[in-house]
């Protein structure tokens, strides 16, 4: 994703990688957080992305900004010290050995139940709005400088 040249195929590799979580959880027998890894994360938050490059009007093969000399070593060290930092997050934590398991009576079906029929209509009014928010994204993208 990161040492793509283009947007486009930054974007598709997003996608992909994004799969691979959801393909990871699917693994572990989390149907539904699979789901919603690969519906949210894989096609939503990729479609934003998108959007919002097009807002910005970077092109579909936008060329990275050259790197000056001091760049590179100092973009190195910061990530040198985050992953020691984290590593020594990670070892210094007391983790739990068991989670407890699942929440007695929570299943998809009741999850789907309460979305869809106890909040409905909040649903199909955020989906109506996203929508719009979506077509009216479009037609600013499109529209000539000039316009």
């Amino acid at each position: 994703v990161v040492f793509s040249r283009t947007v486009i195929h930054s974007a598709i590799f997003l996608i992909l990688s994004l799969a691979g979580v959801g393909a990871m959880y699917l693994f572990l027998t989390v149907s539904f957080i699979a789901l919603v890894q690969f519906l949210i994360y894989g096609g939503a938050v990729t479609v934003l992305i998108l959007l919002a490059l097009m807002l910005t009007r970077m092109g579909v093969a936008g060329k990275p900004e050259p790197t000056t000399g001091v760049q590179a070593p100092f973009g190195a060290l910061v990530a040198l010290g985050l992953m020691f930092t984290l590593i020594g997050v990670a070892v210094s934590t007391a983790w739990p050995g068991d989670l407890g398991g699942s929440l007695p009576g929570v299943t998809i079906e009741t999850i789907g139940n309460e979305m869809f029929n106890n909040y409905g209509a909040p649903f199909i009014i955020t989906a109506a709005l996203l929508l719009v928010a979506f077509i009216g994204a479009i037609v600013i993208a499109r529209q000539e400088d000039g316009d």
